[in-house]
């Protein structure tokens, strides 16, 4: 018997639409055609992160990728077009050169050497006639993936291209660079505001970042499709969330990812793959400026010269295509097109078929698993289109059963809504009970102290509950700093600690733990018996990697893995901590209030954060001994933070908060609290009775930060706005009632600062 073949999938985030969208129809080719299917979601190579302060460990998702190993994967998929965003051609091929043996298909991106399945970008083309033919746009501005990104780079040809066939000249301004994400709003407002009162439309790269236009646009006081007409690609969830609907291209990333596994299938079996571009088609919505979806509810009347069951498939395929990869083979959609062909065939006269085209027995329908796949927003287009169309049949051809398809129809549309309804409800029972016991997770270690064993049980006891099929929990032998600008070596073992199968829990312990790296997937823990899909990602906190989990579960639960993998790395840290800190009642006391800090002080500069500051200066307001005493609130704000990251990057926006930080505390007593509550923003509260001392500290804030100017080698000035607020303590009040005061008296401090932050 031929062992199954299992088929990696690296790819940046479980999390996105795009990523959804690609790894469901990974999961169904998987599924179909009985393989094992293994996700590493690491990131970018070398990303350029849009938020360095809430994504400074990012990199840490990286070490998945040494877990791609030919002992254990028959090849492997590698998403080049978000992996490879932000590397050279060259040093992505030799990013993938370093799999030597495993064969390796790319999508997105063509890589020298490897074959690649990737969505043909012609879609753009069409949509940049479109808004020039159908709406007489002349002032087009497209925005951009990266630079060097072949797919932003095939998708800015193809705008040109449009242009130039339509007698337009292209203008190198008109152009902006993002990096496909909603993180994209000043790059817009940029191009909007060079371009001012000239663009009539912007094209984006991909529907994720006109969530980021849209906003940028609206800013100004502009609408969308109004005053400017906005176009995606992709159609991707964001597409049907955005206000106006998004026009975009119909570019299915799932049929992407079903061809993906599949043709890695055929390159495993070492059959020859070629290169493959899959087609792309416009979808007019609102953004515009169309007036609808691009078959309009008019256009059903033409349906007369069509079969019924040629009706069925032209709405279905509308609608379904996303998912066609595994649907065209379920039969519970070729007994929805039979039964939509009879509800068609009933409106045009032909036989009377009323007693079986019955609310109950659409929902009977709709009831089926693989209806699942289907969004309540497609489900719903489905159940308004085949209204039109019988509607418009019935008008043309027997109009004496209006009344009889009206109710058909209506009992449709009720069953869909019921359907929708059901699995909402559903959803939210599921979600809620989920999260309840993911979040036990960190809990129910830490009650067992230093037992590690049963810490670990505890975690999968609560996995096993969770929509986790399996799971497996693999540590290093020792924690491993890995810093942002070290290299990562995998050590060539791992322990075990403790695994679930089904409702089969057990530690082990021992010699036994001990694993090859290279068989987290395969070894003699794993089932051999089912075909699996599995996400393989590390376990870390901050610098600290502790290990890796493998965890089985269904796609559709795969963003699961960002709560669960939090719980599990808090966790093992707390097992850590205490057990160095496990000889003394001092030393856990100790323990204690460093967990404490964790979730009140500011990683950046140490001080505490919002939180912690709002808990610790409320703790002193309300204490009884405060009762009657004056206390102040003072508001600092970081003056022209942004100026310095453009300017100079964002280290030296973390050195100005981390000195505006230092002067604020070293500007009070060590008694007072001081916290950064935002990103350039800093609060302090303190007791004190002398008013006169009160109305010196704005003054000694701007001296020490004078005197750190003088001193400093920066050729800049780091300077602080200042407002603060008095009032008589009591144990009803909170600090936060006292904010908005002090961010006045701010206010009225930064109006006249000057902007120049250089020195001279």
């Amino acid at each position: 018997m031929n062992k199954r073949l299992t088929i990696g999938f690296m790819i940046h985030h479980l999390d996105n639409d795009y990523s959804k969208s690609i790894l469901n129809g990974a999961a169904a080719a998987a599924r179909e055609l009985d393989v094992n299917l293994a996700v590493f979601p690491g990131r970018s190579l070398n990303s350029q992160l849009d938020d360095k302060q809430f994504t400074v460990y990012e990199y840490q998702n990286n070490v998945v990728y040494s877990f791609v190993s030919s002992k254990t994967l028959d090849a492997v998929v590698v998403s080049a077009g978000t992996v490879g965003s932000f590397v050279s051609a060259e040093d992505f091929k030799r990013f993938l050169d370093g799999y030597r043996g495993l064969p390796i298909l790319t999508t997105e991106n063509k890589v020298e050497g490897y074959p690649c399945i990737r969505l043909s970008g012609s879609g753009i083309k069409e949509l940049v006639n479109h808004l020039i033919q159908k709406h007489g746009k002349k002032h087009i501005a497209f925005v951009s993936g990266p630079k060097g990104n072949a797919d932003a780079e095939e998708r800015l040809s193809y705008y040109k291209e449009a242009l130039a066939e339509n007698g337009i000249e292209f203008d190198p301004d008109m152009v902006a660079y993002g990096k496909f994400s909603e993180y994209c709003v000043d790059i817009v407002g940029d191009l909007i505001d060079r371009n001012k009162d000239k663009i009539d439309a912007i094209c984006f790269a991909n529907d994720m970042m006109c969530k980021g236009g849209y906003k940028a646009i609206e800013r100004r006081g502009l609408r969308v499709g109004t005053d400017i007409a906005v176009t995606g690609y992709d159609d991707s969830e964001v597409a049907l969330s955005l206000r106006p609907r998004l026009t975009t291209v119909r570019a299915d990333a799932s049929v992407l990812g079903y061809r993906a596994v599949a043709e890695a299938v055929r390159l495993a079996r070492r059959e020859k793959v070629e290169d493959v571009s899959l087609g792309s088609s416009p979808v007019f919505r609102f953004s515009c400026g169309c007036q609808g979806q691009s078959r309009s509810i008019a256009e059903m009347a033409a349906y007369d010269g069509e079969s019924s069951s040629e009706i069925a498939d032209m709405i279905l395929s509308d609608q379904i295509q996303r998912y066609s990869e595994r649907m065209c083979r379920s039969n519970a959609l070729h007994e929805l097109r039979d039964f939509l062909s009879e509800v068609f065939e009933f409106a045009r006269g032909g036989r009377d078929n009323e007693d079986m085209l019955t609310k109950s027995a659409f929902f009977r329908l709709l009831n089926d698993e693989d209806f699942e796949l289907l969004s309540p927003e497609s489900l719903m287009r489905i159940t308004k289109n085949v209204r039109a169309a019988a509607k418009s049949l019935c008008e043309i051809k027997c109009p004496e059963r209006m009344v009889s398809v009206d109710n058909i129809t209506e009992d449709i549309t009720e069953a869909a809504a019921e359907r929708i309804i059901g699995i909402h409800y559903s959803k939210v029972d599921d979600i809620t009970f989920t999260h309840f016991l993911i979040s036990n997770i960190t809990k129910d270690m830490t009650i067992y102290g230093n037992d590690v064993e049963k810490c670990f049980f505890a975690v999968v006891n609560n996995l096993f509950r969770a929509h986790i099929i399996s799971s497996y929990l693999y540590v290093y032998e020792k924690p491993i700093v890995h810093n942002a600008k070290s290299s990562w070596t995998l050590p060539d073992t791992l322990l075990l600690k403790a695994y679930h199968d089904g409702d089969k829990l057990a530690t082990v312990t021992g010699e036994a733990q001990k694993i090859p790296s290279s068989s987290v997937l395969d070894n003699m823990y794993i089932p051999s018996d089912r075909r699996r899909n599995v996400v393989v990602y590390p376990l870390y906190m901050n610098e600290e990697q502790y290990g890796v989990g493998v965890f089985e579960l269904e796609n559709e639960y795969f963003p699961y893995i960002y709560s669960i993998t939090p719980q599990i790395c808090t966790a093992i840290k707390l097992i850590n901590l205490v057990a160095r800190l496990e000889s003394s009642i001092d030393l856990i006391q100790s323990r204690n209030n460093q967990l404490s800090r964790m979730s009140m002080s500011d990683d950046l500069t140490g001080i505490y954060n919002r939180r912690g500051f709002y808990v610790y200066a409320n703790r002193i307001l309300k204490a009884p001994e405060n009762e009657g005493r004056r206390g102040v609130v003072i508001f600092g704000d970081l003056d022209n933070l942004k100026k310095i990251n453009d300017s100079f990057g964002h280290e030296d926006g973390d050195y100005a908060i981390v000195t505006a930080a230092n002067v604020i505390k070293s500007s009070l007593r060590n008694s007072d609290v001081v916290g950064r509550i935002g990103g350039d923003e800093f609060a302090a509260f303190a007791i004190c009775d002398d008013r006169d001392i009160i109305s010196k500290i704005p003054g000694r804030i701007k001296t020490i930060a004078a005197e750190h100017n003088q001193n400093s080698q920066k050729p800049y000035n780091i300077t602080i706005s200042v407002g603060l607020f008095e009032f008589i303590c009591a144990p009803d009040l909170n600090i936060q009632q006292f904010m908005d005061e002090a961010d006045a008296a701010l206010y009225e401090d930064k109006k006249n600062k000057n902007s120049d932050i250089m020195k001279k």
